[in-house]
């Protein structure tokens, strides 16, 4: 497993102006061309986040104990595999002052709060009527009792036809990143669940019960055994890991989530022999670096995130959704066009149904919802049936394939590249659409601690994000082709400040690795 080498860096540019609790959309202006580090580049001020502990990352892989001593905090909680650490705010100070204060620390590489994450909020008006979902013919039976016509979504993605090649592996986990699930809900009583995993750390509560509903609803979605029961979800064969990552308060907090994708990248390494999707319908205004470590930690061990793009109504930056590298799923109706809800934008990879989905709720109920929430478990069931039949695809080569065989014309910011089509996406691998970049640097050669690379797209806008390893560099996948700027920020150690260097670079379609460098 990769090991990131810590040591003197800030983060890479960003305009000076600041849109609420989310990235500017240029980091450079023509007019004035001032730029700022990107640890000021989220107004945190502005965004929802606990009381009393803000997250730290160490420079120059240095323990934190005595820096954070000399402000009065001290650690609470560490993913050494990260370099994170999550600490206390003294009494005097709030969260902010803290921020500002550990940020002239040179042993201070990044720091943020622990930013508060919601589940979408639930749209209140129906955008479809009773008619618009198909009710059964007269004379036609419901198989093993399903409720078929409720089902119009497993039809709508062509989840029967994919049943015909596979319907899913036991080697195929479906992680449920939510609020739990109802393990023990009647529809579920052949259904295989493996290793739940509460990230809530001072909080716990058995993952497998589901006091608000919402995971057990997904759950249902993605991977309920279709031979018996009621509904059937895309993934018969898959068995669940319930992860719960919202609190007995009701809130979901950056530590549960880095947490549960840490979890899940120590969990696939030392099962080789699985491969994981995880679904996580959660979403937050903030963009935190400690979030991104985790989600690529994971990745590195080839899990896949798949997120519900939001329920905003419009274009609205959200995280987990629009990081590089992850699946932002957009909601759709039985006539093929976007939810009304749905949120759009330059970051979101397909849809899938996300209006009067019929599955399992707690209480061993059933309930239909609406939401992008519902339309994520859709994609996260048919990646699990993908790597049923392609084994060995990296977490890119998936969100290709999903997106290439989407029934699209184009990309658009309301569905991605269309609906899923679960059939098509079993067919023949696709071209590889996207390519990459392999920065390099002499930072690890020289023993010069670790740079910060952001790569902004034409717009200015923030496209990805990565620290460099022992050997220098990082490579980033999931590039779309085009022009780029690729800054790196370092500490100089003869200049004795933080220094940025930045160059354009082109991605090129199917090239996993151009090269960029630093020297």
């Amino acid at each position: 497993m990769r090991r990131i080498s810590y040591v003197w860096l800030v983060a890479g540019l960003v305009v000076v102006s600041l849109m609420t609790g989310c990235l500017s959309p240029s980091f450079v202006s023509k007019s004035s061309p001032k730029l700022i580090s990107a640890r000021d580049m989220v107004d945190y001020a502005s965004l929802d986040y606990k009381q009393g502990e803000v997250l730290v990352k160490a420079n120059f892989g240095v323990d934190l104990t005595k820096t954070l001593a000399q402000e009065g905090s001290e650690i609470l909680y560490q993913w050494p595999e990260l370099g994170w650490v999550v600490a206390t705010v003294p009494t005097g100070e709030t969260e902010i002052s803290l921020i500002q204060k550990l940020k002239a620390y040179p042993e201070v590489l990044l720091v943020e709060p622990n930013m508060l994450y919601t589940l979408p909020e639930p749209p209140l008006d129906m955008d479809v009527r009773d008619t618009d979902v198909r009710q059964l013919q007269s004379g036609e039976e419901e198989e093993h009792e399903i409720d078929l016509f409720r089902q119009w979504g497993l039809r709508d993605i062509n989840a029967e036809a994919a049943w015909a090649i596979t319907t899913g592996s036991p080697d195929v986990i479906v992680a449920i990143v939510d609020t739990g699930v109802q393990v023990n809900h009647p529809e579920f009583a052949d259904k295989e669940f493996v290793d739940p995993f509460d990230a809530c750390v001072y909080d716990p509560t058995n993952p497998e019960e589901d006091d608000h509903g919402h995971g057990t609803h997904v759950a249902g979605i993605a991977a309920d055994d279709g031979r018996g029961g009621k509904i059937a979800g895309v993934a018969w064969d898959s068995p669940i890991m319930p992860i719960r990552v919202m609190d007995n308060a009701g809130s979901i907090y950056t530590q549960y989530l880095v947490e549960a994708m840490v979890y899940l990248g120590d969990y696939a390494e030392a099962n080789p022999s699985k491969r994981i999707v995880a679904n996580m319908s959660i979403g937050g205004r903030g963009y935190s670096f400690a979030f991104k470590d985790a989600i690529d930690y994971a990745a590195e061990q080839g899990v896949l995130l798949v997120t519900s793009a939001g329920n905003d109504y419009k274009r609205v930056l959200s995280y987990p959704s629009a990081y590089n590298g992850v699946v932002s799923v957009a909601a759709s109706t039985p006539h093929g066009v976007k939810s009304d809800f749905s949120t759009t934008g330059w970051w979101n990879s397909v849809a899938a149904p996300g209006v009067r989905i019929y599955s399992t709720v707690n209480n061993s109920d059933y309930v239909e919802m609406q939401g992008t929430s519902m339309a994520s478990p859709f994609v996260t069931g048919a990646v699990a049936l993908l790597l049923s039949e392609y084994r060995d695809l990296t977490p890119t080569q998936i969100k290709n394939q999903l997106e290439q065989t989407a029934r699209g014309n184009r990309f658009s910011e309301d569905l991605g590249y269309g609906i899923i089509d679960v059939e098509a996406m079993l067919g023949e691998l696709s071209p590889m659409a996207y390519g990459g970049l392999r920065v390099e640097t002499d930072l690890g050669q020289m023993d010069l601690g670790t740079g910060v690379i952001t790569i902004y797209n034409r717009a200015g806008e923030l496209i990805a994000y990565g620290s460099t390893g022992e050997d220098g560099a990082h490579i980033f996948s999931a590039l779309l082709p085009g022009e780029y700027t690729v800054a790196l920020t370092y500490y100089d150690i003869s200049e004795e400040k933080y220094v940025v260097k930045s160059q354009q670079a082109t991605v090129t379609r199917g090239q996993p690795d151009t090269p960029v460098k630093f020297e």
